[in-house]
């Protein structure tokens, strides 16, 4: 009886376990219309910052190992992959944009 209540347990945890990563919206065509050159680069700095987070939160740490127990990983590689979609999406309308301006 204690071994299935263990089990429960983890398998409780490990369901709340898959990590969250950030997600960057679509580039808006209000910013395509008013954005200037030095809204984009720093918008391209975000990105990088988010990308940057991306690679530190998918570090190996409890919620990985629950996640795993969970549902042997699927979960977060699905989120993590999302986000990255999100972020490279994000990076290349704006750098289309910053082409289209003509910024240097």
């Amino acid at each position: 009886m204690h071994k299935v209540l263990v089990l429960a347990l983890c398998c409780f945890v490990s369901a709340c376990a898959t990590k969250r990563y950030d997600r960057l919206q679509p580039v808006s065509d209000t910013e395509k219309r008013f954005y200037s050159c030095r809204d984009i680069e720093i918008e391209l700095s975000k990105v990088d910052e988010a990308r940057r987070q991306l690679v530190e939160g998918s570090e190996i740490n409890a919620a990985s190992v629950a996640g795993f127990l969970g549902d042997f990983g699927i979960g977060n590689a699905m989120e993590k992959n999302e986000a990255e979609k999100s972020i490279l999406q994000r990076e290349l309308a704006l750098k289309e944009l910053r082409a289209n301006k003509e910024c240097h």
